[in-house]
């Protein structure tokens, strides 16, 4: 009889409600080696980019930690795997982690034949197949994300002066509903700053931000006419051409309401400097 090995991907369930579920981490188990591991993503700047106001790093970080030191201690005392023959579930819950409601679980367990004694090459296929989607090359960390349009907003204001922000004609940080917004500032309308990159990889990623920030808006609207407010959207482009009509169907998305008004990146500097001029500075 061949030889098996077992595993699980961990999912990261992000919104029950549409069952959307993202795999952030893989568990192998290789029963008659006496062994468990578990791979991850070093780097989550994937995950942050399709869900930039929902994903909580710091915590499934921890439980990345917590995962590990258990299946160090695990292989430690390989008598425990005789406990749980055929029972690859019960090994996770007791053992690993609780399966509950809570927003991080490991998914289904899946079999596979031992095809090699090198059980590393197993787990680097396995993680490629599952988590390879994290692997982001150097130059896509220097993507055009929010923080980008925010700094590129805030040094062209500085750029044409210094003492901008020392007025507090600027507001910053501003919070309105369960929403906190960079930069606000008052013309006769109240002109909302809310940075949105779609500098992303796929198309469906873009369309998605977009309907979650139009979402946003949206839910803001009360807000916008009590206060005579306008959204003005910061927006980053995708550095792919093949992204350009989603991008195009994105920005259709946000420009429904007639509260928000969309200033691409290349258009920043010509933004501030109407900021500025707004402010009479």
């Amino acid at each position: 009889m061949n030889s098996i090995y077992q595993y699980s991907p961990l999912q990261y369930h992000f919104n029950s409600a549409l069952g959307e579920v993202l795999n952030v981490g893989l568990l192998v188990i290789f029963p008659e080696q006496q062994k468990v591991e578990f791979v991850y993503p070093e780097r989550l700047a994937r995950l942050k980019a399709a869900y930039p106001s929902g994903v909580p790093e710091k915590t499934l970080k921890a439980f990345f930690k917590g995962i590990l030191q258990k299946v160090a201690l695990l292989n430690k005392q390989p008598e425990i795997f005789n406990d749980y023959h055929n029972r690859p579930l019960d090994f996770i819950d007791n053992e690993l982690l609780i399966r509950d409601e809570s927003l991080l679980q490991f998914g289904e367990i899946r079999t596979g034949i031992l095809y090699t004694d090198n059980l590393t090459t197993i787990i680097q296929q396995l993680r490629h197949l599952y988590l390879s989607i994290y692997d982001l090359d150097e130059e896509e960390y220097k993507k055009h994300d929010e923080d980008y349009l925010i700094k590129e907003y805030r040094n062209r204001l500085k750029g044409y002066n210094e003492a901008v922000f020392e007025g507090r004609k600027i507001e910053e940080n501003i919070k309105i509903g369960d929403y906190i917004f960079p930069f606000a500032w008052q013309n006769g309308t109240y002109n909302v700053v809310n940075p949105v990159s779609f500098d992303l990889r796929r198309p469906e990623s873009i369309i998605r931000k977009a309907t979650l920030n139009f979402g946003k808006v949206t839910l803001l609207q009360d807000f916008a006419v009590e206060n005579q407010a306008r959204f003005d959207m910061l927006l980053a482009k995708p550095k792919k051409k093949i992204l350009f009509k989603s991008y195009d169907e994105a920005i259709g998305i946000l420009s429904r309401p007639n509260f928000v008004k969309i200033w691409e990146e290349e258009r920043i500097e010509e933004y501030a400097i109407k900021t500025l001029e707004a402010l009479a500075f």
